[in-house]
């Protein structure tokens, strides 16, 4: 397989890694699809992917401005970032036994945007792995997170219209799974940032 192939699924399987765990965004989207309001839930779910587009933007001019020729600076910073995926599997692994609540606020995709923007889960994870992604898997990886959420936003909305009452059980076994796949970007990421340390 060509490595730009591996590299868009590698960026792909991080995206719904970090998609999947229960949150404000999923609680919404749940709460709307299970109401039948599949627009209202993908309006979220794209506002909070529009969120890490810009964030993404701050991460790329981070990258090209200093970071691309500082490898140790994106090896610390790499460290943290896989310190926090295994504290985000950790935290998918509570909110996975404690089940999703449903929402009171209407989904949009202000909402989404907005929520997406100032939590600082994801400002902490861009800041920490953004310019280590970029450099490890290039544009290739990138694009493959972000398609990785497009298709998980649609198909997470109308899968959770279709479980209707089940809603909750499902999530929970969509999180045991992302739990376990943060877990192994954690140690990939740490290790690839232990050996830019090396360098």
């Amino acid at each position: 397989m060509p490595i730009q192939s591996t590299h868009f699924f590698a960026g792909a399987l991080l995206g719904l890694s970090i998609a999947a765990p229960p949150g404000p965004v999923i609680a919404v989207m749940a709460t709307e699809a299970v109401r039948g309001r599949s627009r209202e839930s993908m309006l979220t779910g794209f506002g909070a992917m529009a969120a890490d587009a810009t964030w993404l933007a701050f991460a790329v001019a981070g990258f090209i401005g200093y970071l691309r020729d500082h490898s140790r600076a994106i090896g610390v910073l790499g460290l943290c970032g896989a310190a926090l995926l295994v504290w985000m599997a950790w935290g998918a692994l509570k909110s996975a036994r404690a089940g999703v609540a449903a929402s009171t606020r209407p989904g949009s995709f202000r909402l989404g945007y907005l929520t997406a923007l100032t939590s600082p889960f994801s400002f902490a994870w861009w800041l920490a792995n953004g310019a280590l992604m970029l450099r490890s898997w290039g544009w290739a990886g990138v694009v493959g997170m972000f398609v990785a959420l497009a298709v998980y936003t649609i198909a997470i909305t109308y899968a959770l219209r279709w479980v209707g009452a089940r809603v909750k059980s499902a999530i929970v076994g969509i999180a045991y799974v992302s739990a376990a796949m943060l877990t192994g970007f954690g140690v990939y990421f740490g290790i690839v940032s232990w050996r830019l340390l090396r360098l």
